[in-house]
């Protein structure tokens, strides 16, 4: 069983994709039947492949920390219908870009993280003209190269995402009413709200051109661990 050692929180990163390493095979087969029935809805197949690896993976994943079988683990929804696992003491959240998808877990508190691709297509100027604060506008303003921007807008982007998702609110909580402070061009902690008070990590993979933001209801103080290590 996997234990935590000097840091509370794990990050694992995954190519869900048709040519990465994970066995679509191996993750049908621990799903339930209400899982498998809605990959089956995926209009797409590159869609449900997508569904099926990663809610396969995080099920191997939570197995490693709980000694259960990865089919045996009992997710429940709360009221605001984020997921979580009665009777554990274990926290989990996940996110998907494309074909990369990353996976929290901890036993500290509720966590949140969410990943974005710096190249996917969004109007980003649009986009922090409605969703993002005067203090974040002002941010991006001020970096004269498009490619600083593109990325401190995704670094936000997956901050205030990974703070909607720490709690459940998703979007009924205003992107708008989520500031986020900045240094050295990453995101590093929240301005408002303040109830409750959540705290930011940026997470840097090398792995991959993206952002990747963690949201806990505690400090999160993170380590990056190989799936290699729950096999």
């Amino acid at each position: 069983m996997i234990a935590f050692e000097n840091e509370n929180t794990h990050i694992y990163h995954a190519d869900i994709g048709e040519t990465g390493p994970i066995d679509y095979a191996k993750c049908w087969q621990v799903l339930t039947p209400a899982e498998q029935a809605r990959a089956e809805r995926f209009r797409f197949d590159l869609h449900r492949n997508r569904y099926v690896r990663a809610h396969g993976q995080v099920r191997h994943i939570l197995a490693a920390y709980m000694d259960v079988a990865p089919s045996e683990i009992g997710f429940q929804t709360g009221d605001r219908g984020k997921p979580f696992i009665p009777s554990h003491d274990i926290y989990f959240n996940m996110s998907h870009s494309a074909d990369t998808a990353v996976f929290a877990v901890t036993r500290s508190g509720e966590i949140g993280v969410d990943v974005e691709m710096f190249d996917r297509k969004v109007e980003i100027d649009d986009l922090s003209r409605h969703y993002y604060t005067a203090a974040e506008q002002g941010a991006l303003a001020r970096l004269r190269e498009a490619s600083d921007r593109r990325e401190l807008f995704f670094w936000l982007w997956t901050a205030k995402e990974a703070r909607m998702k720490v709690t459940g609110e998703g979007l009924a909580l205003d992107p708008r009413h989520i500031d986020v402070a900045i240094e050295a061009g990453r995101p590093f902690a929240y301005r408002k709200p303040d109830e409750p008070k959540a705290s930011l990590a940026p997470v840097e993979f090398t792995r991959f051109a993206g952002a990747c933001s963690v949201a806990g209801l505690f400090e999160p103080i993170l380590a990056i661990k190989s799936l290699a290590d729950i096999d």
